[in-house]
């Protein structure tokens, strides 16, 4: 995918080619039932910030295709936060580009065994363009920090020995005139005030613009036959009340 706008080329530029999109359907709210199982990635994870000029260096250096902890130095983030409010670092607060998060997962035995069962990733909310990979290989990328997504894993945790799923997310937070809440980069061409390729996010609303994961992240099973959405509807007419379902069966 290329950038809406050429001016933010240097900081959305690597956005994939090949874009694996998010699930769409009911996505019904994850919950433990007798056929489903449910595993929380909250907690802390593996964080590291691209403070490289084109802040694109976690792309050239592929940073999703090892641990993100041998890439360089990082940080433990909290799951769910905003990255700008968790440390005293004013570089970090104020950072407009390619966040990275890492967090790696043990997973049940069954859940890699079992070919009737269908394995879930399922994002909450990552402000503001999201691109996922799962040990390695590029599974979904979301545009809007607002709404979940989800992408289904079950063929990467069910195609091998292991039985770990490693988690990686790269986050961008640029505002362009395009997003919701809109914005636009605006870069210093002043070197004699401002380093080469310095840029600042200007914003035209009174809030700041918080990123990073916003809520939960988890894992969960479905069998491979499973409810994709239920929908309710009700009628009362006088003292009689109606109602009726509707379910939607996927697999």
């Amino acid at each position: 995918m290329s950038p809406k706008l050429s001016a933010c080329w240097v900081v959305l530029g690597p956005l994939l080619c090949s874009c694996a999109l998010a699930l769409q359907g009911g996505m019904l709210f994850p919950r433990e039932s007798p056929s489903r199982e449910l595993k929380a990635l909250d907690g802390l994870w593996s964080f590291r910030a691209d403070f490289s000029e084109n802040r694109l260096q976690g792309f050239e250096q592929q940073w999703y295709r090892q641990p993100l902890r041998e890439s360089g130095p990082t940080l433990d983030m909290p799951v769910p936060s905003s990255f700008n409010d968790i440390t005293q670092e004013a570089r970090l607060r104020n950072f407009i580009g390619w966040v990275w998060y890492e967090r790696e997962a043990i997973l049940p035995q069954r859940w890699t065994q079992d070919s009737e069962m269908r394995v879930v990733l399922r994002i909450n909310s990552a402000h503001y363009y999201a691109v996922v990979w799962v040990n390695g290989i590029h599974v979904v990328e979301h545009e809007g920090g607002h709404l979940p997504f989800e992408a289904d894993i079950s063929k990467l945790v069910q195609s091998g020995p292991l039985t770990t799923c490693r988690v990686t997310i790269a986050i961008n937070n640029t505002l362009t005139p395009h997003t919701l809440p809109p914005g636009s980069i605006i870069f210093k061409a002043d070197t004699s005030m401002y380093p080469k390729g310095y840029f600042v996010q200007d914003i035209n609303f009174d809030f700041f613009n918080y990123a990073g994961l916003h809520r939960s992240v988890v894992l969960y099973t479905t069998p491979t036959t499973y409810i994709d959405d239920i929908t309710v509807t009700t009628n009362v007419e006088q003292d009689i009340g109606e109602g009726s379902w509707r379910e939607v069966l996927c697999g």
